[in-house]
């Protein structure tokens, strides 16, 4: 792994990440001051709608990846050329697919939106106006894979931050103006695309040869094995598709499209605070992962970089899950401005515990992604597809939203297994149930903090200074408690070192 290019992908993507978020903020607040918030329930269920959809892509963003990490470890530019090409033509053909897809799934519209005040010709304009932004973006954004496999994801981060500069500015501008929740659509939709424009722009110039055209024949497909990869990671697609595509389908049906809109606040401020201070410092990882996978490293190294970034991991989901627990309300009440756009407390509790499950093995799926094989854990999708479907429809209406987050709960649970039964037990050969017992009991750890961090805040107003106390609370506690039990650890001042390194090199650019 290339430290360097690993530190300045992460460091780039996490500040690129905070300018666009404060831009979506500001946006969101300016949304809600001008137009109903229910606009903002179409774009979260529609937006589930062709994540189902989007089960035409194959998998083969992900199959590409992979494939693409061991040529450029050779610097093979032919077989990269090849990949790519092939790349660009399958996408081609997807986006063909998912547009007859949308077309026919636009029937079931009026049967999704609940309670809404807008008419049914209204809800199709909309819907097209979003698919149209979906398929238009299958002809571009295959380039940034090349990025992301090269270590150089800063290139397409920064290309994104300046779009979203430039097209978010321009959509407050147009909202305040002209109040039309269709013309700030379209620019949001142009936002990706205007990126994507840029990025195949410059990598014309970063990798000339991807110009070129390639000759693509059966045995070039056959001998990296893509078909049955396919096969097996449609399996993989569609049920990941229905676990994380359906619930605002499911509360918008049967709860109404304004809890969609509340819940889509939850969401935004969860994949921002992850996307910064989580997500966008292991993506790049994922590639330093796929290089060194397929290099001459022992397992034995390999498993040792692997707990340091397993540590790591429960440091930041126990952390931001006790975060959430003592913030996700009054965050709401004071960004929106009104405590109209809270959900249920219960709630905030389920969600909380699906985040730090989440965030707890990220890791697992970073090295997951990186060996294709999608046999080996298809089953436990396909039990996570099944079991967010019974238990979301058959809670949601004794427990509304709760209900639904029980459901997303539940079915993380087989995906996290599938994924440490390939990577713990099937690549490193370790004792899975030991691996399960250490995180058991780390969960009763993560319960204890946050019953603590809960029980010294719930009582704490909604001000400057309650909010300061929020943060002196939920910044002792967690770590005082995690210092306890990691202190002697070897791995934990292994990444002690790592986090120094990252300082000297942050203070040094």
């Amino acid at each position: 792994m290339t430290s360097t290019k690993t530190l300045k992908n992460s460091i780039i993507s996490v500040v690129g990440q905070i300018l666009t978020l404060l831009l979506q903020f500001i946006n969101r607040r300016i949304f809600v001051m001008f137009l109903d918030i229910e606009y903002l329930g179409y774009h979260s269920v529609f937006g589930n709608i062709f994540s189902i959809l989007s089960v035409a892509e194959l998998g083969i963003s992900g199959i590409i990846s992979f494939h693409l990490y061991r040529e450029i470890v050779t610097d093979n530019k032919q077989e990269i050329g090849k990949l790519m090409y092939l790349y660009k033509w399958v996408y081609r053909i997807i986006a063909a697919v998912v547009t007859v897809m949308g077309f026919v799934a636009c029937i079931f519209v009026p049967y999704i939106v609940k309670d809404s005040t807008r008419s049914v010709s209204y809800l199709y304009m909309v819907y097209f106006l979003q698919l149209a932004g979906i398929v238009a973006g299958y002809f571009l954004s295959y380039r940034r894979t090349i990025y992301a496999a090269d270590q150089k994801e800063y290139v397409t981060v920064e290309i994104d931050l300046f779009a979203n500069i430039i097209m978010q500015t321009v959509q407050i501008v147009l909202l305040v103006i002209f109040k039309n929740y269709l013309l700030y659509l379209v620019i949001q939709l142009s936002i990706t695309f205007f990126a994507n424009i840029l990025i195949m722009l410059k990598s014309n110039k970063d990798y000339p040869y991807l110009k070129e055209k390639y000759s693509i024949t059966r045995e070039d497909i056959n001998k990296r094995n893509i078909i049955p990869d396919v096969k097996n990671f449609l399996v993989h697609k569609i049920s990941y598709a229905v676990y994380g595509g359906t619930d605002n389908i499911v509360i918008s049906a049967i709860c109404g499209i304004r809890y969609v809109a509340l819940y889509g606040n939850y969401l935004i401020l969860q994949r921002s605070v992850l996307n910064v201070l989580f997500y966008r410092l292991l993506n790049p990882v994922q590639a330093a992962i796929g290089n060194i996978v397929y290099s001459d490293r022992s397992k034995e190294d390999l498993w040792k970089q692997f707990e340091i970034f397993d540590v790591f991991s429960y440091f930041f989901a126990s952390y931001i899950s006790a975060g959430f627990l003592v913030f996700f309300q009054p965050a709401i009440q004071v960004w929106l401005g009104s405590d109209k756009y809270l959900l249920p407390y219960s709630f905030v509790i389920v969600f909380s515990l699906t985040v730090y499950f989440g965030a707890v093995w990220e890791i697992v799926y970073k090295y997951r992604s990186v060996f294709g094989n999608y046999r080996q854990d298809r089953n436990c999708m396909i039990l996570s597809a099944i079991l967010n479907i019974i238990v979301s429809v058959a809670l949601a209406k004794p427990l509304g939203v709760t209900g639904v987050q029980i459901g997303t709960f539940v079915a993380f649970l087989p995906i996290a297994y599938g994924r440490i039964r390939f990577v713990v037990g099937g690549f490193f050969e370790r004792p899975i149930k030991r691996y399960l017992l250490k995180h058991a009991g780390l969960f009763v750890v993560v319960l204890v903090e946050g019953a603590v961090v809960y029980l010294l805040t719930r009582s704490i107003p909604v001000t400057l200074i309650g909010i300061l106390q929020r943060f002196l609370i939920w910044g002792i506690v967690p770590l005082a408690i995690n210092l306890l039990i990691y202190f002697r650890n070897p791995h934990f001042k292994d990444m002690c070192g790592y986090f120094k390194k990252l300082l000297k090199f942050f203070l040094k650019k």
